[in-house]
């Protein structure tokens, strides 16, 4: 590539480009060599020094919808489209309990308050499934350089643990997991592994992260709809509409009702609708950490 091109993440750290993380990206988005090669040509004749990161995303997100294929592209957008569900955290708790709805767990909360042996705690989602009973904390961040750190696993632990000793889990078999759509700090992970707390990030662990948890979950964020504004997006939000499959489903008056989408628009949107949930495939039927391989 000759010189070597330095870019600027997020944080406004500087390091070098690194296509292999790009092709790692697009491998995990399904994308087939032919397409890989196509767009990595194609960001070639576009990078500059100091480029930044979020410009990267953009250009391969353009590149990838030239020359991929429908669902390829959904699955590259879909961190990105969970970022937008923001600035609260609301919206991806929402969100992740029709994931776990997915799978199976019935009845699902979220946001329920449950009284430990010492105080009472409100956790984002609990569910259950089988003889497991899930309790889970979630972490959303806006900025996809954001991470979750070490005192977010100790203060968790200890609410998980005043769950246990007050033996709210009775019989069944407790899953306490804490969830960020993005990463968490190294010494996170380092005392969540010997604490033995489960935690799943965006790529955390390799296999069987959150973003395997989503794709296999048949569930997509209403976010990533691209035939609606901004506003019309925040409008569904507040009134915690936030999977395609909901809006499919459920809502199409409360669609109608949406006052930023144009009436002559309806036709088009619910075709991106129809054609997402088909793309996200079938709900879930087992958790990608109870799978054997």
């Amino acid at each position: 590539m000759g010189k070597e091109i330095t870019i600027i993440k997020q944080n406004g750290k500087r390091e070098p480009f690194d296509m292999g993380k790009v092709r790692l990206s697009l491998i995990r988005s399904g994308a087939d060599d032919k397409t890989i090669k196509r767009v990595e040509n194609a960001l070639l004749k576009r990078l500059r020094n100091n480029m930044t990161t979020s410009r990267i995303y953009e250009i391969v997100r353009e590149e990838l919808k030239r020359y991929s294929d429908k669902r390829s592209f959904l699955r590259y957008n879909l961190p990105l489209a969970i970022s937008k569900m923001g600035p609260e955290g609301f919206a991806f708790e929402k969100f992740m309990a029709e994931v776990f709805k997915s799978y199976g767990y019935a009845p699902v909360y979220v946001g329920k308050k449950i009284a430990g042996k010492c105080m009472v705690h409100e956790l984002d989602v609990v569910g259950e499934r089988g003889n497991e009973k899930l309790t889970a904390e979630l972490k959303f961040h806006n900025s996809r350089s954001k991470k979750s750190d070490l005192k977010v696993i100790l203060y968790m632990k200890a609410r998980f643990d005043d769950l246990i000793n007050s033996g709210y889990y009775g019989d069944m078999i407790p899953n306490q997991l804490i969830i960020t759509n993005t990463k968490f700090t190294t010494n996170a992970k380092t005392y969540a592994k010997c604490a033995g707390v489960n935690v799943l990030s965006w790529n955390f662990p390799e296999k069987h992260n959150l973003h395997d948890f989503i794709l296999k979950s048949g569930i997509h964020p209403m976010t990533a709809l691209t035939t609606i504004s901004g506003k019309a997006k925040e409008f569904f939000i507040k009134r915690k509409v936030v999977s395609c499959r909901d809006l499919m489903e459920n809502d199409k008056e409360m669609m109608r009702a949406n006052p930023f989408i144009p009436k002559k628009d309806f036709s088009k949107v619910e075709e991106e609708i129809r054609e997402i949930c088909r793309l996200a495939g079938k709900q879930g039927v087992t958790p990608p950490w109870e799978e054997k391989n």
